[in-house]
């Protein structure tokens, strides 16, 4: 009884599970009893430590374990109490889990814990957590919304929002900074509007309040506009005051990267416009004061006059103080240099009015025939004096005037300043216009003694002023006549090219003769090429000269052009070498204009060498074969500043007085580049002679001629119907024959009229025609030939400008010759228009 009273107190009043009662030694009733009993004790210490574990569990947040005893009554029903309260935990912690990590983790809003079947404090405490879930997701959303519309340029929005604490302080935080941001903008934007829209220089942002990085930033951006005003002002009114003329000015801001770029090459720009203005400046000066002495000196009559009116206009014009102009006597053979006016001159201190040639730098200048400048003026020498006293120069030149290499005087100036590279260059180039005018007066001096001496003369110089007025009435129909004397020129050469062509195809003809025929024809053609040279000088100036190319032998047309120059060249005594070393002589060339080079070049070197002169003409082969060709003179040679631009058209190098239109050198350079040449000239200065080299490619040396591919046979010719229309009788009979001699059923006609009536009576192929009859006109003769039926209209004339050829091919000529006609090339074209017209 004690047992059973122990385990129940144990049990039920202590809380001690597991006791159980000792009952050895009892049996029966009290055995089964004691044995009940701890069944009890035994099942109700399992049911009450399994429950007692799972409650342990959930209180330390284990939400897995479950009531698995096996119980019935009311243990089962507090079993199964407890069992579903720890899936109602679970299911509420799962939900409370998952809003927690969508809203502050993954940051999905909006989420909401949904627990069946709770209710009571469970169910307040998911109601309080949806709520707090539901106020977070409304407050991050608006905050978004705002930030949203920030980050997209909307700075009017605004955040409003039911809150306290901190989120009051962050919606707070955050509207200030949009009505900062605004303020910034709106100042950014104004700054930026008015320097990069308006122009506006000099504008500021104002950002009340901004602190931090929009503190800087507003900074930076006033700093950036202030920085772009001061750099543009800087630039514009650098700018404005080289507009109003004042290039003394440069930009001085301080400026990096491109800024800088543009500043440096502003500056530049400025100081390249104040050298090229001075540049321009000083020529104008220059060329302005030679155009001003020389109509001073235009029709002066008087040496001294001259003398005494070039140095007190001259020497206030180069800032010289004292002048002096000696002028050249010859007289018993001996040249003597005496003072002929003077500027400020002060006798004694050894100063002379008389000077030998080559005595004191008065004479050596006149022998050297040079400008001789004197920068180092020793003491006592040369002193100027004025009525304060006296003083030395610090500079003093000497300028030799010559005409055509001929000393005529001397003039000598000295000035206290240091004669500047234009006045000497105004020097060299006035002394130029003297010499003209000394010779001028010169020679009208001699004319006047000799008109002084023979009045017999009168009459005729009065016939040539009136010849010479009647020449300048002439000039008003200049174009006209040009292009008739080229027509007249040109009509009589196509008989005797035709006639020596011809002549040269008979075999048997004495050698001799057939290289005089040669001769004939080669220098018909030459002529011919030099007269459209020189009549067509449109066509020329524009580079448009035909040419014929096919291999030549340089040698010979060199040597034909010396034979040409020969006879002129023994006139004046000059001196002949010759030295033909070159290997190569072969080339791509049109002889008669390769040979017109040559002769170009031989005729200027015979012109400008003076009596007793040399010329020397030399060929080579340079290291890549190709032909070099030198002509060499000792005349008057080429001044240093003239060389550059000897090749253009009407230069000529200071060398007017021997005549000459300046084309020469211009054609031949423009010939020589149309044969892939190259020309030079070279002088060591006047009087120094000068050296001119060509320089050609070379080629093989030519095979026999072949036949023109395209060859009508007799009967082509013979059927071929030819209408000849020229009213220059030598030249239409001598081109009648020679066509007919080569198989060509040929009439002709002597003017329009005839041309009609055999029109009329026969049909003809072929019209080769005159464009100047004297009834009429070829262009009118094609037009109605070509209106009945095809003609082959080949254009005979002396006309050859590019308006005469433009009209002919109009009417329907199709091949436009310029006399004198090449008759082989007149063959070709008839040979060709042949084999067409049988095909």
């Amino acid at each position: 009884g004690s047992e059973v009273t122990r385990v129940a107190r144990e049990v039920g009043s202590e809380g001690k599970l597991g006791g159980q009662a000792d009952v050895r030694g009892l049996a029966g009733v009290w055995k089964d009893l004691g044995d009940n009993v701890n069944s009890m004790a035994s099942n109700l210490t399992t049911q009450v430590r399994n429950i007692a574990a799972v409650t342990t569990a959930v209180a330390t947040g284990d939400l897995t374990k479950k009531i698995t005893v096996d119980v019935k009554g009311e243990i089962l029903e507090l079993k199964n109490t407890v069992n579903t309260m720890v899936d109602q935990l679970s299911s509420f912690a799962d939900e409370v889990t998952r809003v927690a990590r969508e809203v502050g983790m993954e940051g999905k809003l909006g989420g909401q814990g949904v627990v069946k079947g709770v209710s009571g404090t469970w169910k307040d405490l998911t109601d309080n957590v949806n709520f707090m879930a539901s106020n977070l997701t409304d407050q991050v959303r608006g905050i978004a919304k705002v930030v949203t519309a920030v980050a997209n340029g909307d700075l009017k929005r605004k955040l409003f929002l039911e809150a306290k604490g901190e989120i009051a302080e962050l919606a707070e935080t955050i509207n200030n900074m949009i009505d900062t941001l605004a303020t910034f903008a709106d100042q950014v934007t104004t700054v930026a509007r008015e320097v990069g829209v308006e122009g506006k220089l000099g504008g500021q942002a104002n950002v009340p309040g901004a602190a931090g990085t929009w503190r800087d930033l507003t900074d930076n951006v006033n700093r950036l506009a202030a920085n772009l005003t001061t750099q543009l002002r800087a630039i514009a009114d650098v700018a404005t005051a080289v507009t109003k003329g004042d290039l003394t000015r440069s930009i001085q801001v301080e400026a990096q990267g491109e800024v800088a770029f543009v500043k440096d090459n502003i500056n530049e720009m400025i100081r390249n416009l104040r050298d090229t203005t001075l540049r321009n400046e000083e020529q104008d000066w220059l060329k302005t004061n030679l155009a001003k002495f020389t109509r001073m000196l235009q029709g002066q009559r008087d040496f001294l006059t001259v003398g005494k009116l070039i140095l007190s206009e001259l020497a206030p014009l180069v800032s010289a103080q004292q002048g002096a102009f000696y002028m050249m006597n010859k007289s018993n053979g001996e040249s003597e240099l005496k003072l002929l006016a003077s500027y400020a001159y002060q006798e004694g201190n050894g100063a002379k009015d008389r000077f030998k040639i080559g005595q004191s730098l008065v004479g050596q200048a006149a022998l050297e025939k040079r400008r001789i400048l004197v920068t180092d003026v020793p003491n006592n020498y040369a002193k100027v004096s004025s009525g304060l006293g006296e003083f030395l120069p610090a500079n003093i030149v000497l300028l030799p005037i010559l005409f055509e290499g001929e000393v005529k005087a001397v003039m000598e100036l000295s000035s206290v300043e240091r004669f500047s590279p234009t006045h000497q260059a105004f020097l060299d180039q006035l002394t130029e216009i003297i010499g003209i005018v000394l010779n001028t007066i010169e020679a009208s001096t001699r004319t006047e003694n000799l008109l002084k001496q023979s009045q017999s003369l009168a009459v005729e110089l009065q016939k040539t002023n009136l010849e010479l007025a009647e020449k300048a009435r002439s000039n008003l129909a200049k174009d006209q006549f040009l292009a008739m004397l080229s027509h007249e020129l040109r009509t009589p050469l196509t008989p005797v090219l035709a006639s020596a062509l011809a002549l040269e195809s008979e075999p048997e003809l004495p050698k001799d003769i057939h290289e005089s025929l040669q001769m004939i024809r080669r220098n018909v053609e030459l002529e011919a090429r030099l007269i459209d040279d020189l009549l067509d000088l449109t066509r020329i100036d524009r580079g448009k000269v035909q040419l014929n190319f096919e291999v030549v032998d340089a040698h010979t047309l060199l040597q034909n052009a010396l034979d040409i120059c020969q006879a002129e060249i023994d006139r004046k005594h000059l001196a002949r070498s010759l030295k033909l070393g070159a290997q190569k002589v072969h080339m791509q060339a049109d002889p008669a204009r390769l040979q017109q080079i040559f002769w170009n070049l031989i005729n200027n070197a015979v012109k400008f060498t003076p009596r007793n002169g040399q010329i020397i003409i030399a060929t080579s082969n340079d290291s890549d074969g190709q032909l070099r060709v030198e002509i060499a003179d000792t005349g008057l040679g080429i001044e240093a500043e003239t060389l550059p631009k000897i090749f253009d058209a009407f230069e000529q190098g200071g060398r007017t007085q021997l005549g000459g239109l300046g084309l020469g050198l211009a054609i031949s350079k423009t010939l020589v580049e149309a044969h892939k040449g190259t020309i030079t000239a070279q002088s060591a200065g006047r009087n120094k002679g000068s050296t001119f080299t060509l320089v050609f490619p070379t080629c093989a040396k030519a095979e026999a001629r072949i036949a023109p591919a395209i060859s009508a046979s007799m009967s082509e010719r013979q059927s071929m119907r030819i209408l000849l229309v020229e009213d220059h009788e030598d030249t239409n009979r001598s081109l009648t024959n020679l066509l007919r001699r080569r198989g060509y059923h040929v009439q002709s006609a002597l003017n329009f009229q005839s041309a009609l009536d055999l029109i009329a009576k026969d049909q003809f192929d072929v019209l080769i025609s005159d464009l100047a009859l004297p009834d009429g006109s070829g262009i009118e003769l094609m037009r109605t030939l070509g209106s009945e039926r095809p003609v082959l209209g080949i254009a005979l004339t002396g006309f050859g400008m590019e308006s005469d050829i433009h009209k002919s091919q109009e009417a329907g000529f199709r091949h436009h010759l310029v006399k004198p006609i090449d008759l082989n090339k007149l063959d070709l074209l008839l040979q060709e228009g042949a084999a067409t017209t049988m095909q």
